[in-house]
């Protein structure tokens, strides 16, 4: 009996000497297991921190290459390889030998520009090269590195791309641009329809250049290296300093030949329609309310023209340069309220419009002369171009083209305004602006990670 029992104990002994194998078995095996998978995680976490630092290498890259290429001048934009033969200039200029490229070149093959390793931690960093991607379209691409002992190569590596176009807007590149300082009161709001880019303000004045008391503004903000700036608003872009380049000239020989209908101190201008019109210098004409121009307005100097209430304009007003050292009370344009402009391409489908109807892209081409607009316009269907520019109170409005003011003196924009520039309406330089070098922009919907 008492060997039987010491038989049945020694046979759980062994029962219990399995099981405790099998779970020591099963704990050496999770141990194993969270250790294989500790250690796989430190290194997917290591992996995706050299990822990260690389991503961020590329962005920054961009960035930096990105304020180079907006800040060239493109003197001549006929083709993609003419601007890409600019950029290569620039960049040499601007890079070859310095501290930046640790006193290497930038190389430039005739087809790819390549900018040498930029390292900005003295581990981290970035290689560029700029194409063409289609047509007159150059496309910048940025390599971020770091180095990694597991990678291929000994490197992980990640890839930006974005595209970027010269601005044959007329405008060179910005959506504002200003010779004189600019002042903008209280809630404007002043943004791209297409893109951000399209809301830039340039401003070429020394001293202080541009104020900004409240509101938004879209794109970068440039202005000259010896200015200062005082901006309220919010700017969705960057504020920079960077060299500007002067606006494109005004030749109104394309648009002078079309208005051929007098208007001098005889004419009526009370009210009705008018229609391809010269106005004689010195007329100072008023214009009544709900008055409707057609085609051209041309404005021999000196003249003060203003419209009241209500006008409606499809075409163009354009005036006779007076020359310098004029009294800028003797060459005026001024809208008092409720002003629709629409292009020339609105003009009626027929043959006395024809030739005009090919020829929308410009608004206001008046050297020489200050334009004001009081309150309430709300389409400018083409570039505005003025030696003065006043606009005031309740805008809201879209200007397909850019806004260039030509004199040192003010533009100003009062309070409570919104401003969208879409500049996609009229390619290519506007009728009426001859030269002048552009600036590329960068379109942020091309945008690309890889």
């Amino acid at each position: 009996m008492v060997r039987k029992q010491s038989l049945q104990n020694s046979r759980r002994r062994g029962v219990v000497l399995v099981a405790a194998m099998w779970f020591m078995c099963i704990l050496v095996t999770l141990g194993l297991a969270f250790s294989h998978a500790a250690h796989l995680n430190a290194q997917m976490s290591q992996n995706l921190k050299l990822a990260l630092e690389a991503r961020l290498a590329a962005e920054s890259g961009l960035a930096f290459h990105a304020y180079l290429l907006q800040s060239a001048v493109i003197s001549d934009s006929s083709t993609g390889q003419a601007i890409l033969d600019s950029v290569a200039a620039t960049l040499s200029s601007r890079l070859d030998g310095t501290p930046n490229l640790q006193g290497q070149s930038v190389t430039y093959d005739g087809q790819t520009i390549t900018i040498p390793a930029i390292s900005f931690d003295g581990r981290t960093t970035f290689t560029a090269e700029i194409a063409i991607a289609m047509d007159d379209v150059l496309e910048l691409t940025v390599v971020g590195h770091v180095p990694a002992a597991n990678a291929p190569n000994g490197v992980i590596e990640r890839c930006i791309s974005i595209e970027a176009e010269c601005d044959a807007s007329g405008g060179f590149g910005y959506g504002m641009y200003s010779k004189g300082p600019i002042a903008i009161g209280q809630n404007l709001d002043y943004v791209g329809a297409n893109e951000p880019e399209e809301a830039s303000i340039a401003c070429a004045a020394t001293g202080m250049a541009i104020a900004v008391t409240s509101g938004y503004i879209d794109g970068d903000v440039t202005y000259d290296e010896d200015a200062s700036v005082s901006i309220g608003a919010t700017v969705g872009g960057d504020i920079r300093t960077g060299e500007i380049p002067p606006p494109p000239e005004i030749d109104g020989s394309v648009y002078e030949p079309f208005a051929t209908n007098i208007v001098d101190s005889g004419t009526d201008t009370s009210s009705g329609t008018f229609t391809n019109i010269r106005i004689r210098a010195g007329t100072n004409p008023e214009f009544g309310n709900n008055v409707i121009i057609r085609g051209v307005v041309y404005i021999e100097a000196p003249n003060r023209v203003t419209f009241k209430n209500n006008t409606d304009i499809v075409g163009v007003i354009l005036a006779e340069d007076p020359g310098p050292g004029v009294d800028p009370d003797d060459h005026y344009v001024y809208f008092k309220n409720n002003l629709s402009v629409l292009g020339l391409d609105e003009l009626p489908d027929t043959p006395q419009f024809a030739e005009l109807r090919e020829l929308g892209g410009s608004a206001f081409l008046l050297p020489g002369f200050t334009l004001e607009f009081k309150n309430n316009f709300a389409t400018m269907s083409g570039t505005v171009v003025a030696q003065r520019l006043v606009l005031k109170n309740n805008l809201d409005a879209t200007v397909y083209g850019s806004i260039i003011v030509l004199g040192d003196g003010w533009l100003t924009f009062k309070n409570n305004s919104t401003i969208t520039v879409n500049r996609l309406k009229y390619p290519g330089q506007a009728p009426g602006l001859v030269g002048g070098p552009q600036r590329l922009v960068m379109r942020a919907s091309t945008y690309r990670e890889y």
